[in-house]
């Protein structure tokens, strides 16, 4: 099986509880199957959306592929991320799509699976569907004195004015509008959200607490909801050896965020009494939020500062060895409500004893007194005295950190390897229900052509073998007094209707004549709309009636390609093989395109593919590398072509296969345009697909 994971950070660059479960996971599957990994990285020396690929530094049969990230902020669609996502999905063509976390990464990413028939496996590390920041936690609460205050549940304007204030202009006399404008940010984020979820074959929550308040509070049917523990490298967590010490040592695992109640933790450190007992803090520093921990730290009463260490982050590889080695307890302060902390999963392996909240999933791997220590959830007070007996009553840890996972009799978590083959069978599940759900190919295609309006359009192009100059077609039809051809609605609707029940994904209008002259197209673009496929579209890049602008706006949200006829690198070229066309028009007529369809993108919606679609004429031939180039220049993704089929005796003069001598002008003017493309460069920094 070939087995695509999606996270939205890998270790050891991003190295909290789902990079590093995820990457356990990964090495386990690698047993039997290939295993390639999506994630993101940060640099902000490299363009946006870039992508490179590199083995897994600790397990070189699992393939990581890297999009660069580095200038986002909130944002829940990434255009750039669902490209390069879409085109790695083409090339590895896995058979499942394992999320992870879709965070700093893109939502759409589960549509480019669906799209592809790719069964999809999300699972549910946090609350990151349910809330826009995924830990129920607000950053600007109407108690401006109760920093982090926890929400009880998400609403559109309560998320805009709790969360997202920090992006209010500041002025007073527009906090209402910046309010709603943010609102409908959150609600549009809810949407698109859900529709992702709706996409998803089988959610997997990894304790009882999230599955219950997923289905309850969210919406997800029982029927796509799989409940399964996390899953551990348990060689790693063996031969724990507890280092003589002098004082009783508690130990914090976990980056230096508010979320996690290091603060809760120093402040409960605080009230501990005697200088017996010591702090050991391991992870990664986090600029100013440490110097902010530590300061914290050396205000304590009691000199109780002193014995706090900081200490590096280790490789999880290392944990037995760095870490626990050098505990008695482990504290797990978190005032989030956490779903099932891998670090209590790893302590209770080692056969250290652990005091967390009682809350959440953690009240679920903590039963007090029998294996740990519950306090009440983000009360410093009552953490200190759950502290205070762990250090004073002797046995009391060795006791507690004997039972282990209580899931287990032996007091063992799931081993990895296990876990996997769990895993596994979700996976072959998946499949075989995404299968027995698929129509049948044979059944119908998923893609027609409407021969909507052939007899229609504002140009002569001559190699149009319908409006030509150079064809007798329409002056004959219109000699034998025949209408115009034009495709009754109704039957459109009759054939698309059928046919988006049978697979229908795209929809293309007349390829010739000039679509967005079809009488009924503002009826056949809503339709489109309503049956959820999309509209790939060739246009004489004229946009009649309405202008650039305004076809834009219409057809940019539903539509998969717009393929432009362009002909010439100059107006006198353009203007020659496209008669009636006027060629700065249509220069403006893209870049006015291009800028509704990326600000849509932006926006969070649709990003459709742009492409000029030419013919090879011996009179544009020597002209090909400069469409390139002007391609790059407007922003368009691709230049694809055909040879000229020689409907007309005059045409076949200009058919680039006509001798040996035009087929060596062909070949040269393809390996210029080639070089082009790899110069000039699209503002992502892709080059242009070339296609023919």
């Amino acid at each position: 099986m070939k087995v695509l994971q999606v996270i939205h950070g890998y270790p050891m660059r991003y190295n909290a509880g789902s990079e590093v479960y995820t990457q356990s996971l990964c090495h386990a599957l690698a047993d039997r199957h290939e295993v390639h990994v999506f994630t993101r990285e940060e640099d902000s020396f490299a363009p946006d959306y870039a992508l490179r690929s590199e083995l897994d530094p600790d397990d070189g049969r699992v393939s990581v592929h890297l999009v660069n990230v580095p200038r986002s902020l909130d944002r829940y669609r990434h255009v750039g991320v669902d490209q390069r996502f879409a085109e790695l999905l083409d090339r590895l063509q896995p058979d499942v799509v394992h999320v992870q976390h879709l965070n700093h990464l893109s939502v759409s990413l589960v549509q480019e699976a669906a799209v592809r028939r790719i069964p999809i496996v999300f699972t549910l590390h946090d609350y990151w569907l349910m809330c826009p920041r995924g830990q129920f936690m607000q950053m600007h609460p109407a108690n401006g004195s109760e920093l982090w205050a926890a929400c009880e549940g998400q609403e559109d304007g309560k998320c805009a004015r709790s969360c997202y204030a920090r992006h209010f202009s500041g002025v007073p006399e527009r906090r209402d509008a910046d309010a709603a404008t943010w609102t409908g940010w959150v609600a549009e984020r809810m949407r698109q959200v859900r529709a992702m979820s709706d996409l998803v074959d089988v959610f997997i929550a990894p304790s009882s607490y999230l599955c219950r308040r997923f289905r309850d509070e969210y919406g997800l049917p029982e029927s796509k909801l799989a409940q399964l523990s996390y899953g551990f490298e348990r060689s790693r967590l063996v031969g724990r050896a507890r280092l003589s010490d002098d004082r009783f040592t508690f130990g914090y695992i976990g980056t230096h965020i508010p979320a996690k109640g290091i603060h809760l933790l120093l402040e409960a450190f605080g009230q501990l009494r005697g200088d017996g007992v010591r702090l050991r803090v391991w992870g990664r520093p986090r600029g100013q939020d440490t110097e902010a921990l530590k300061a914290l730290a050396a205000r304590l009463p009691n000199g109780a500062g002193a014995r706090i260490e900081w200490r590096a982050e280790y490789r999880n590889q290392d944990i037995v060895r760095e870490v626990f080695n050098h505990s008695d307890a482990i504290v797990v302060p978190s005032i989030w409500v956490e779903n099932a902390p891998l670090v209590i999963h790893e302590a209770q392996q080692a056969r250290v004893p652990v005091i967390t909240a009682n809350s959440g999933g953690m009240a679920e791997l903590v039963q007090h007194e029998v294996n740990g220590l519950l306090f009440e959830f983000r009360n410093a007070e009552s953490l200190a005295q759950q502290m205070q007996r762990m250090a004073d009553q002797s046995g009391l840890a060795e006791r507690l950190g004997a039972r282990g996972h209580l899931a287990s009799a032996s007091g063992d978590v799931v081993d990895v390897h296990e876990h996997s083959v769990e895993i596994e069978r979700i996976y072959l599940d998946a499949i075989r229900r995404r299968d027995a759900a698929r129509a049948d190919p044979r059944i119908g295609p998923w893609r027609v052509t409407l021969d909507t309006n052939p007899d229609t359009c504002n140009l002569r192009c001559v190699m149009c073998e319908e409006h030509s100059e150079l064809s007798p077609r329409q002056q004959l039809r219109r000699q034998a007094g025949k209408a115009p051809r034009v495709m009754p609605f109704d039957l459109a609707r009759r054939v698309l209707t059928d046919a988006a029940n049978h697979g229908l994904r795209e929809v293309i209008p007349s390829t010739m004549g000039e679509p967005l002259l079809y009488e009924h197209i503002d009826e056949l673009l809503e339709l489109v709309d309503q049956l959820g496929v999309k509209l790939n579209l060739t246009t004489n890049g004229t946009f009649p009636r309405l202008g650039a602008r305004a076809w834009a706006e219409k057809i940019v949200p539903i539509t998969s390609d717009v393929k432009i006829s362009w002909n010439g690198a100059t107006a006198e070229t353009q203007e020659k093989i496209m008669v009636g066309a006027r060629w700065q028009a249509m220069v403006d007529n893209v870049r006015t395109f291009i800028q509704v369809r990326d600000a849509h993108a932006a926006d969070g919606g649709n990003r459709c593919r742009v492409t000029f679609q030419l013919t090879f004429l011996e009179s544009n031939v020597a002209e090909l590398a400069d469409i390139v180039r002007l391609a790059a220049r407007l922003g368009v993704d691709r230049v694809k072509g055909h040879h000229v089929w020689a409907h007309f005796e005059e045409l076949k003069r200009l058919s680039m296969r006509r001798d040996a001598a035009s087929v060596g002008r062909w070949n040269a003017a393809v390996l210029e345009a080639r070089a082009a493309s790899s110069e000039c460069r699209l503002p992502n920094g892709r080059p242009v697909l070339l296609e023919n």
